[in-house]
């Protein structure tokens, strides 16, 4: 049986598999690499950037940047996700 330790270590892999796969996708997509792999990569992080989109373009739009943010925004939420995610493993042990 898991501990409550080992679901939220468990999830926290998770988000930083997430972050990984984007920064990798981030440094790999410089080169426009035109393997199989990378397709792979991008088919496993879109779910997962697609809800930043929307704020990458309302930038993109409202400072006139031609860059595209997604992936900026996407590795900050995962980020904020998994410091929320600690907090709540330590109110949830201390409750227990």
């Amino acid at each position: 049986m898991l501990g409550l330790y080992e679901v939220f270590y468990a999830g926290y892999l998770f988000l930083r598999l997430i972050t990984l796969a984007i920064v990798a996708y981030c440094v790999l997509s410089w080169f426009r690499p035109t393997f199989r792999a990378f397709e792979l990569l991008r088919g496993f992080i879109q779910p997962f950037v697609s809800p930043f989109q929307k704020l990458s373009i309302w930038v993109m739009r409202r400072f006139r940047a031609p860059v595209d943010f997604t992936c900026f925004f996407a590795v900050i939420g995962y980020q904020i996700v998994e410091r929320l995610w600690w907090r709540l493993y330590y109110l949830l042990a201390r409750a227990l």
